[in-house]
């Protein structure tokens, strides 16, 4: 329904429908294998440009309205994104809206590290309705808490895509822990960029600047390599 006197709207189906194709179109999806930690907290419902639909679409979707965004003048997703973001500060939807508070509450229970909190976080997230913030709380909890409690946040991702999701995340913590060996290409890409950002071994940033996936991690790299003092040969930054 619209809301509007005479002018009904899409049926249920067709809504079912609308949201079907228009999820089928987003710029970043969480289960690519190039999605970056930071995408989870620069999606297009907390972005200044941001004007959600009315009614009940506008808990999901919205339009672009930064001219500097390639999604300008167009429908996205509210878990969408680019590089285009800027931070407003809030979840911006037509109603009030408790995805937001859900998603602050999750991340302010993680960071306590409390046990008794992160008990009834898992019991939260075993009911959560958005499974993109449930897998991203996920994610993010596999990198904080033990080795030996890593199963049991895994096991709360959906069973399927998600559920290898974190399953990869693990093996890319153990990647670093241990210490990168072999080649770039041997490691995922989130591995590549928290080596590029992160690390102080010269001759490893050397290799990501030259062989890195991503023309970002080739740049994070040699942008990190130049900071410690030392001037890398870049590789090919197409």
């Amino acid at each position: 329904m619209t809301g509007i006197p005479g002018h009904p709207g899409p049926s249920a189906a067709e809504r079912s429908a609308i949201h079907k194709r228009w999820v089928a179109e987003r710029n970043r999806r969480t289960e690519d294998p190039g999605y970056r930690e930071e995408w989870y907290y620069e999606q297009c419902g907390s972005c200044r440009f941001w004007l959600p639909l009315s009614g009940e679409l506008g808990s999901d979707y919205g339009a672009c309205a930064n001219p500097v965004s390639p999604f300008d003048g167009r429908v996205r997703f509210e878990h969408d994104g680019c590089d285009a973001f800027q931070e407003s500060g809030a979840w911006s939807t037509p109603e009030d809206h408790d995805a937001h508070r859900r998603w602050m509450m999750y991340l302010r229970t993680l960071d306590s590290m409390d046990e008794d909190g992160l008990a009834l976080l898992r019991a939260a997230l075993a009911g959560e309705p958005d499974r993109e913030m449930a897998l991203a709380v996920i994610l993010r909890a596999l990198e904080v808490v033990g080795a030996n409690e890593r199963q049991e946040w895994i096991e709360l991702a959906r069973p399927g895509e998600d559920r290898g999701h974190a399953e990869s995340r693990v093996r890319d913590l153990d990647i670093l822990a241990g210490g990168p060996t072999g080649v770039p290409d041997e490691w995922s890409n989130w591995t590549q960029h928290r080596i590029a950002a992160a690390s102080s071994d010269l001759a490893m940033l050397d290799l990501l600047a030259q062989a890195g996936r991503t023309r970002s991690i080739r740049r994070m790299a040699a942008e990190r390599r130049k900071a410690m003092g030392h001037r890398p040969e870049t590789g090919d930054n197409r």
